[in-house]
């Protein structure tokens, strides 16, 4: 999951960020990607990105999405930051190893 902020201020370069990015399709190591965004209530927007990643392919993914994130982390005062999820049933798996 991506979390970002950015400045209430500064949606005019995040629209043309957003466009670039939504004009080519997604890497082959990207299965899907939602995005939805809030106000804070402090004048500015939180967004979040729930992204898939295809089976085995979480290095590139990595690398993928932060090279689609680096021009919107390029506007100032916007944070982007990225934490890998797991489901569950993922958890218990895991637990259950150790």
């Amino acid at each position: 999951m991506g979390t970002f902020t950015m400045p209430g201020n500064k949606t005019e370069d995040w629209k043309k960020c957003s466009i670039e990015m939504a004009s080519h399709p997604l890497p082959d190591c990207l299965k899907k990607w939602h995005a939805f965004s809030c106000s804070d209530g402090n004048g500015c927007f939180k967004g979040y990105n729930i992204i898939y990643a295809q089976p085995g392919k979480a290095d590139e993914a990595l690398m993928e999405i932060n090279r689609l994130m680096l021009p919107f982390c390029r506007i100032k005062r916007t944070t982007w930051k990225l934490e890998p999820l797991m489901s569950a049933a993922d958890v218990f798996k895991t637990l259950d190893k150790t």
